[in-house]
């Protein structure tokens, strides 16, 4: 197929339609697309949004027209929910009305593996080269909009638009995203789900967050390059990460997994080795799996660009020994550093804790006397400006888990340039802490504050995110 180019300003329309067609819509099937269609009557689409099946005369209230081509207005974007088969004569009556964006929901294409499959694809393809029609999917969702309510997830709750923008080969992945997005605080601009990538492609994408201003942080789910290639990403990806981090999840790395991908998306195997290299040579970052990709960009997003730190050592202040010797070998494990604090440092910890059962050179153990919030916040501060610590970290025990303890200590982080969390207890086995937690969640969603609830993964995606500050420096 002939690479199109696609201006800036047109692809932006994408996410900006004004007249929405969705073909095959149905009141009688409560499955795939048809969960979306009730969702249109409380959108801003409502009086713009036109459904078409040959069927009937009415859907939900709304005139339903024959085919496309009837409509009488002009139409932006249009959703295809119809039998595989049937695919091919409705783009067609697309293109011939110059719907420029056109999302395919149905699957049942060269992720079967089935020769039909593959040969309906081509046939979507070739009717594709001579027009100006775009193609997103087939085997997807389409494009999602935070700020106005664009999204077709079963994610019904969204919190305020921010500038995260993602891609993803999978509609359920994107679905989740949002999801953990709301409850975790993620603040998404535009994302896309685009399945199979026939046409629209990582690239495309890549190239339309990178210009875009309001996209700080970029997140990829990806099982293969679909209709570009892996060099044309490689060549993006380098003028991307000059600017923006760019976050991907490589699905289908084992030996199953792929063979899972490929009947997913129809996704052809790649090394895992492969997508390393290319992440060391052009900054990207590579995740493994969803709570590596979630937490790792909630990171970024609270970090990027304000918070940069200096190298990677890392300050631990808790109450505990043992709590602080965990925390230091899994942080030392992703190769941060634990450095001792300077003796100016040392002194002012020994002026406010006792001789005996603490540790004031790094991590800072403060005894039985840390679980006084005063000293707590007090030694915080003195670890904050040691000249020696880059990035600051407080595990936290329950009883810390109140809204008048974290006031004090976000207090101090809003002092500083360097990043700073918290690692909280888990809240999985207590139904009373988890109680507890609901109330500061607020607090610290408000504030942008980033918490963890694993030492573990906190310590992997700080891990990450200094590798990718090494990267820009070294430029």
């Amino acid at each position: 197929m002939v690479v199109k180019v696609i201006d800036f300003k047109k692809f932006e329309t994408l996410f900006h339609p004004i007249n929405i067609a969705f073909i095959g819509a149905s009141e009688k099937s409560a499955f795939g697309a048809m969960l979306y269609l009730s969702a249109f009557k409380t959108s801003k689409w409502k009086d713009t949004f036109y459904p078409v099946n040959p069927k009937y005369d009415k859907v939900l209230d709304w005139k339903c027209y024959k085919s496309v081509l009837d409509i009488p207005d002009h139409i932006d974007t249009a959703y295809i929910s119809v039998k595989t088969k049937h695919i091919p004569q409705v783009l067609k009556e697309c293109v011939e009305k110059d719907i420029p964006w056109v999302i395919v929901f149905s699957s049942g294409f060269s992720e079967t593996g089935d020769p039909v499959g593959l040969k309906l694809e081509k046939e979507l393809k070739q009717i594709l080269s001579k027009s100006n029609t775009r193609v997103i999917g087939p085997n997807c969702l389409g494009p999602y909009n935070a700020a106005e309510g664009m999204a077709f997830s079963f994610s019904a709750k969204t919190n305020s638009p921010g500038q995260v923008s993602f891609m993803s080969q999978s509609g359920g992945h994107m679905s989740q995203l949002i999801d953990i997005g709301y409850k975790r605080d993620i603040r998404f601009r535009y994302g896309v789900s685009f399945g199979n990538q026939i046409d629209l492609n990582c690239v495309d994408f890549l190239k339309h967050y990178q210009k875009d201003s309001t996209t700080q942080v970029i997140a990829a789910y990806l099982e293969s390059f679909g209709s570009t290639t892996g060099h044309e990403f490689f060549l993006e990806l380098k003028k991307t990460t000059k600017n923006k981090p760019v976050i991907i999840w490589k699905g289908g790395y084992t030996e199953d997994g792929s063979r899972a991908a490929f009947s997913h998306t129809g996704a052809i195997a790649s090394d895992l080795r492969l997508w390393y290299s290319m992440a060391k040579q052009t900054g990207a970052t590579i995740v493994k799996d969803n709570e590596e990709f979630w937490n790792t960009i909630k990171t970024f997003e609270l970090l990027f660009p304000k918070y940069i730190p200096q190298g990677r050592n890392i300050g631990i202040i808790t109450p505990g020994g043992g709590s602080s010797v965990n925390t230091t070998d899994l942080f030392n494990f992703h190769n941060l550093k634990i450095p001792e604090l300077t003796l100016d440092s040392q002194k002012k910890l020994s002026e406010i804790l006792p001789y005996e059962n603490v540790n004031v050179k790094n991590p800072v153990d403060l005894g039985a006397l840390g679980f006084v919030v005063e000293v707590f916040v007090n030694c915080i501060k003195i670890v904050v400006n040691d000249p020696n610590i880059d990035i600051v970290v407080i595990p936290l025990w329950p009883h810390f888990i109140y809204n008048h303890v974290f006031r004090q200590m976000i207090e101090i982080q809003k002092s500083t340039k360097k990043p700073f969390m918290f690692c909280l207890p888990s809240i999985a086995d207590s139904s009373e802490l988890a109680n507890q937690f609901s109330a500061v969640k607020k607090k610290l969603h408000k504030e942008r504050v980033l918490y963890f609830f694993s030492l573990r993964d906190a310590a992997k995606s700080i891990s990450l995110y200094c590798d990718y500050i090494e990267f820009i420096n070294s430029r």
